[in-house]
């Protein structure tokens, strides 16, 4: 997280900058909640398991996609998943950003879009408005509870993360968000990000390195 948060402070000239940090505040949040009811109710998918991926487009509000599109840029910068969004067919099925010859398997992971932190993670909301939780029908994990409900939970359900409460929590930082399937998102977001990129002030672009630009660092191996 620390080099998304330097992210945010490199474009600090720009709106987008506080729009990126709130969004990583609430993925933070998010990752707590969601990693305290899976240990709580035993819920968990197969170690190393991308099946959800290799059948679903997820779709992408502007700010996710402006941030993912940072990570891909500027922070990791493998021209081969860029490459890939180029190339991409909705008729594939499978998210262009999953490399299933990779054990981390998701390209994106620390900046993965809220259907992904959210699938599998947390539960929905039942027609009273009750958390509801289904296990994931590729999820084959035979320790992982099939569902969970009222019965489970209780009567206090204040703290358990469901899917309404944190889009909500999204919402309010992007409160009209239509989405774009995945590739056509990010590759508009490059474009935006690159003419962002190329009218920041002058002492961004110079360093004591002899004026090394430092949007564009030495790419190090992340476990993404």
């Amino acid at each position: 997280m620390e080099a998304l948060y330097s992210l945010c402070d490199r474009f600090s000239e720009f709106s987008v900058s506080s729009q990126w940090r709130s969004l990583l505040d609430l993925y933070l949040l998010i990752e707590k909640e969601t990693t305290e009811f899976q240990k709580t109710y035993g819920v968990a998918c197969p170690p190393g398991c991308g099946t959800c991926c290799e059948h679903f487009v997820p779709e992408l509000t502007d700010l996710e996609a402006s941030l993912i599109g940072a990570y891909l840029l500027f922070v990791k910068q493998d021209p081969s998943v860029v490459a890939r969004l180029a190339a991409f067919e909705a008729s594939s099925g499978m998210c262009p950003l999953y490399d299933p010859d990779s054990p981390y398997h998701c390209t994106v992971y620390p900046v993965r879009g809220m259907i992904c932190r959210l699938f599998g993670a947390c539960p929905s909301d039942d027609k009273f408005g009750n958390p509801l939780f289904r296990k994931c029908k590729y999820n084959t994990n035979g320790d992982s509870p099939a569902s969970l409900d009222a019965r489970d939970f209780g009567t206090d359900t204040t703290d358990i993360p469901t899917m309404r409460k944190l889009s909500v929590q999204f919402s309010a930082l992007e409160p009209i968000a239509a989405t774009l399937p995945i590739a056509d998102a990010l590759l508009r977001s490059f474009s935006r990000l690159q003419f962002i990129a190329a009218h920041m002030g002058s002492d961004s672009h110079d360093d004591d390195n002899g004026g090394s630009d430092p949007l564009v660092p030495t790419p190090t191996p992340l476990a993404s």
